[in-house]
């Protein structure tokens, strides 16, 4: 709505005000394209993060805070694999790879190692390691309502989950967040680290 009152404005006022001077109608008529651009921005503010299902109770997007609170981990209580951050002093705009680990803990009723990585404070990934990968796989399945036959299953918005092995050999059932995966992606491909 406001567009179209701004360009009712910006024909009533600029294109048919013959006695304003030149200065005023480009006046005017920056004015309208300011005001338009920002009806512009404003739409595209408008898309926002949609929070995607992980393991568990755990939501794509979640701060480190929020994630103990779900998984009832006093602060602090996990072992930290990796803090990534740039210096202080770097001009670049922000960026923080966090993975921590919580041994023992419980994922559809299975008991594990869970790896969690957040982007800029924001949780991205899981990754379950269970004590039993076949009776975990079949309570992920049953929990969230997909099948991992393939080795691999899509939760909407935008997660994908999969069934894989790390560098060390372990396996393990992993969900990521593939929006905010393109986001890391993006930030590395433009700045790189």
């Amino acid at each position: 709505m406001g567009e179209r009152v701004s360009q009712l404005w910006f024909s009533e006022f600029i294109l048919s005000g013959s006695d304003m001077t030149n200065d005023r109608k480009l006046f005017f008529f920056a004015l309208a394209l300011v005001l338009f651009l920002a009806a512009s921005c404003k739409r595209g503010a408008e898309k926002k993060f949609k929070p995607s299902k992980l393991a568990g109770e755990l939501y794509s997007g979640q701060s480190l805070q929020k994630v103990e609170r779900t998984l009832d981990i006093m602060a602090g209580n996990f072992d930290t694999v990796e803090d990534r951050k740039p210096l202080p002093s770097d001009t670049r705009p922000p960026y923080r790879l966090l993975v921590i680990s919580k041994k023992n803990a419980r994922v559809e009723g299975q008991t594990g190692e869970l790896m969690l990585t957040f982007f800029n404070d924001r949780l991205m990934t899981s990754q379950f390691y269970p004590a039993d990968l076949a009776t975990a796989r079949a309570a992920v399945e049953a929990g969230q309502s997909l099948s991992l036959a393939s080795g691999e299953s899509h939760i909407e918005p935008s997660t994908r989950v999969w069934v894989g092995k790390d560098q060390n050999g372990r396996t393990y059932i992993g969900w990521i967040d593939k929006s905010l995966q393109a986001e890391q992606d993006a930030w590395v491909k433009q700045y790189g680290q």
